[in-house]
């Protein structure tokens, strides 16, 4: 149970880096993004490997669900570190503006679904409950984070946010979300 509240911890060490872009408290405290996502990262690590298997799949079942968990935590990592502007982002926090193209033109938080997803194959694969527990509430952790980061950080951090907003769905993709989607992949955006 430990590891499942470090995970938590995680996710508001990740609430007082965004707090630091709207404020500007300390530019430090900018290297706060990197310390919650090694809370989670740590706290998966040892779920996955110290909790006991509380059951087993087939062989071929689990290496279907780790190809799926690896492709989910790689389009993860893209949407957060390679479709958006890494310095601006995560370091400086400065001149930032909207992404709505390739997974931001789906939602507004394309990397809430591939983290459901990373954890939820990562569940399937290990087979420990504590897993399936750690993938609902850091989802939900998730979900509530980028809803304040929608509604408080990111009109004040990023310019165009508000009519991004107005365009592209919060989470789930409509018709027109999925056709900006298409369209911007074609164009190599």
């Amino acid at each position: 149970m430990d590891n499942l509240l470090w995970g938590c911890v995680g996710f508001g060490v990740l609430y007082l880096f965004d707090f630091n872009k709207v404020k500007k408290i300390h530019p430090w405290i900018n290297g706060l993004f990197s310390v919650g996502v090694a809370l989670l990262l740590f706290s998966t690590v040892k779920i996955f490997f110290e909790q006991p298997t509380d059951f087993s799949l087939p062989n071929n079942l689990r290496i279907v669900f780790i190809i799926l968990a690896i492709i989910s935590a790689c389009t993860m990592f893209y949407a957060l570190f390679g479709a958006l502007p890494f310095k601006e982002t995560y370091v400086s926090g400065q001149g930032n503006r909207v992404v709505d193209t390739g997974f931001y033109a789906l939602c507004r938080h394309p990397g809430v679904w591939a983290f459901f997803f990373t954890y939820l194959f990562l569940f399937l694969v290990s087979g420990k409950w504590m897993m399936l527990i750690a993938t609902i509430v850091w989802t939900i952790m998730d979900i509530i984070h980028v809803w304040v980061q929608d509604r408080y950080f990111f009109p004040k951090t990023l310019l165009g946010y508000t009519e991004y907003q107005k365009k592209t769905p919060f989470l789930l993709f409509n018709k027109e979300s999925i056709n900006r989607f298409r369209t911007t992949l074609l164009k190599g955006e």
